[in-house]
């Protein structure tokens, strides 16, 4: 197993051309010794021996965590909510920031907490670039590959060291996932960009006022910025709001996608079946933050 490693890692590999991991496996490192990783057939492996397989769909778990991440109701739902579009002027607004970014050169985005895949679907589908998404979820990593065939998606936890190599990513998407400074900085090339996007204080304010969902950090901007000022320059700040009008099925499934929904009641339930009557205009309110490596 080991000569094959090798010979894997020295250029005899028979890759999948198929896989988006074809090209992007120059990047990626081994979960165990941190050693690259290069595509065979349909596993990941490296030169000492370690091989991660390709799931059916696609996918590789990079990922030694128990976490599960968002539960497939969870993703299900918002799979249903964002391709019906109600979020689509923030994607449009990530994507216009990455192309400014990048310009037309050749560039790696990587959607740190990718989910379902929506966000970094519409960019591959917007612009030519690499791009690779991972997510704590299996069920997140299957229905993304499964859905977006170009990309490729990895098992991977935040908390833990990322499986990729230092210094190759030109752009990081975050959105509504938590944050690891450090692993973002280390992977991230000097001249990168890292977009944080997190919900404004009167984002869904009207179904708040309704409904006990959880509610947003106060300063959370503020807790942004202080958990990435070590590693990142704060270069600017987008702010977007705009209102949607939603019936039973997608405020169904807005509730739905988000953690709240494992903390309502029978009566919350109850009135959120209620709601569904007739047509509820809430606030769409997000802000994009974007940062620089502090250390070039």
């Amino acid at each position: 197993m080991k000569e094959e490693a090798r010979d894997q890692a020295a250029g005899k590999e028979r890759p999948t051309t198929l896989s988006p991991f074809a090209a992007l496996a120059p990047i990626l490192r081994c979960l165990y010794c941190e050693a690259p990783l290069v595509l065979w057939e349909r596993a990941l492996t490296c030169p000492t021996g370690h091989s991660f397989d390709l799931a059916r769909e696609g996918y590789a778990n990079l990922s030694q965590s128990r976490q599960t991440g968002d539960s497939t109701e969870m993703l299900r739902a918002r799979r249903r909510f964002l391709e019906a579009g109600h979020y689509q002027p923030l994607s449009n607004l990530i994507n216009r920031l990455v192309a400014e970014h990048c310009r037309d050169t050749p560039s790696t985005v990587l959607d740190a907490g990718c989910g379902e895949g929506y966000y970094l679907g519409r960019l591959h589908q917007s612009r030519p670039c690499q791009v690779l998404g991972l997510d704590a979820a299996k069920d997140a990593a299957r229905m993304a590959a499964g859905r977006y065939r170009a990309a490729a998606f990895l098992v991977a936890d935040l908390k833990e060291r990322l499986p990729l190599a230092a210094g190759e990513v030109h752009v990081i998407l975050n959105i509504f996932a938590p944050r690891h400074a450090k692993e973002f900085a280390r992977i991230l090339r000097p001249d990168g960009l890292l977009l944080s996007v997190i919900p404004e204080p009167d984002h869904l304010g009207e179904l708040r006022r309704l409904l006990p969902l959880l509610g947003i950090e106060e300063r959370k901007a503020d807790q942004v910025r202080a958990t990435l000022e070590r590693e990142f320059i704060p270069s600017g700040a987008k702010r977007l709001s705009y209102p949607l009008s939603l019936t039973g099925g997608a405020l169904g499934d807005l509730v739905g996608m988000t953690p709240s929904a494992r903390h309502l009641d029978d009566t919350a339930r109850a009135t959120l079946l209620a709601l569904g009557s007739a047509p509820l205009t809430v606030t769409a309110s997000f802000l994009v933050l974007s940062f620089r490596p502090r250390y070039t």
